[in-house]
């Protein structure tokens, strides 16, 4: 007062932030690949706080599945009294595109023992999501001259996803065996005529072993007389090759 009486009194003012941040998420996404979930990045994160600034911080990646593969993505904020709230992103890995795969190029070979053997090292296979696994699937066989078979390829990703591809193999022997007959002789008597025998031929073939058969006697003349003998060799395709010996029967001795 103008005395210079005072008296004083206080007022408490609280400060107390109970109100947490707000915080949004950036929107959900679905890639095809692991490879292509991008990096978490709280600069991607929008947050809000009633007493300034909030700290926005990743918390974690959470993954659950396969095909497709689910990661359930947190970030944080807090504010300076430690009021959180969360928000989450989810990213979807789903994989739904097929490999390619290319066989090796249709060939023709002439024996079945001329077929190659499978060889997945000689298929050229690629994913979008990485490296593709390759299988040999099966050979299909139809016909027999020319015999087809048809080899079928796979190319399988790891979400499941195939594709396959074929090489076509065609065995077609047209190479006919090799004959060689007896040499020819000559004998005086008909009863001095060998009967024919496919012991004495001599035959090969390209694709194996072929089958030899005694063919025709082709008789002509009377003294000489000439006979034609014929033998065949035949493959398992049919093709043939002939040869032919010559007997003479000529007589040339007079009786007693």
């Amino acid at each position: 007062d103008s005395c210079g009486n005072t008296t004083t009194c206080t007022q408490t003012i609280t400060v107390n932030d109970s109100i947490a941040p707000t915080i949004t998420c950036p929107s959900n996404i679905t890639v095809a690949c692991i490879t292509e979930v991008p990096a978490p990045d709280i600069n991607l994160v929008t947050a809000n706080d009633n007493c300034g600034v909030p700290l926005v911080t990743f918390v974690s990646d959470a993954w659950s599945s396969n095909c497709p593969r689910i990661i359930t993505r947190t970030y944080q904020a807090a504010d300076s009294c430690g009021n959180t709230t969360t928000c989450t992103q989810t990213i979807t890995v789903n994989d739904s595109i097929a490999p390619t795969i290319t066989c090796p190029n249709n060939i023709t070979v002439a024996c079945i023992t001329d077929v190659p053997a499978p060889d997945i090292n000689l298929v050229s296979a690629s994913d979008n999501c990485g490296t593709p696994v390759v299988t040999f699937i099966s050979d299909a066989w139809s016909g027999n001259c020319p015999r087809i078979i048809t080899r079928t390829y796979q190319a399988a990703d790891s979400c499941g996803n195939t594709t396959t591809c074929t090489q076509t193999i065609t065995v077609n022997d047209s190479i006919a065996p090799s004959i060689t007959c007896p040499n020819n002789i000559t004998v005086a008597c008909i009863t001095e005529v060998p009967a024919p025998d496919i012991n004495l031929i001599v035959a090969n073939d390209n694709c194996g072993t072929p089958v030899v058969t005694f063919v025709s006697d082709v008789w002509s003349g009377n003294c000489p007389r000439i006979i034609t003998r014929t033998y065949q060799a035949a493959d398992s395709c049919g093709n043939t090759t002939t040869c032919t010996q010559t007997i003479t029967v000529n007589d040339s001795i007079a009786p007693t």
